[in-house]
């Protein structure tokens, strides 16, 4: 029968390969990190079409018939979304309908800043590698 504790210790790690090894919680220090972006959304109220609608940055967002994904995977989004039509620092100057998706940067640290002075609560899906709530 193997000792488990002697088969652990007997292990050495190949620190010249690429793969994950053990990180505790709390290990890495986000407060050096160097920002590659930074998003700033604004949640508001509009009316389109006579009809109240969120927004975010002044654009309401319309579900495509196609999957975001699928859609850059076969025709690069062509007909389906808009690329970096999403203003990112400030309000657009009129209410829209779209589908915009904004580019971000390979392995960047992204500031994404959410602001919301609406009487109601925002809740968002963050979709990515891993996220740090700051405030």
């Amino acid at each position: 029968m193997v000792n488990v504790t002697d088969l652990k210790k007997s292990i050495r790690w190949n620190l010249t390969a690429g793969a994950s090894r053990p990180n505790p919680q709390g290990t890495f220090n986000v407060t050096n990190v160097t920002l590659s972006q930074t998003f700033r959304i604004i949640a508001n109220i509009a009316e389109i079409n006579g009809d109240p609608r969120y927004t975010m940055n002044n654009v309401s967002y319309i579900i495509p018939s196609t999957p975001l994904k699928l859609a850059d995977y076969v025709n690069n989004g062509t007909g389906v979304f808009e690329l970096d039509k999403f203003l990112i620092y400030a309000d657009n100057p009129s209410v829209v309908n779209g589908t915009f998706v904004q580019s971000g940067t390979y392995k960047g640290w992204v500031e994404i800043v959410f602001t919301n002075e609406l009487q109601v609560l925002d809740s968002w899906h963050l979709d990515g590698f891993g996220f740090y709530v700051v405030g």
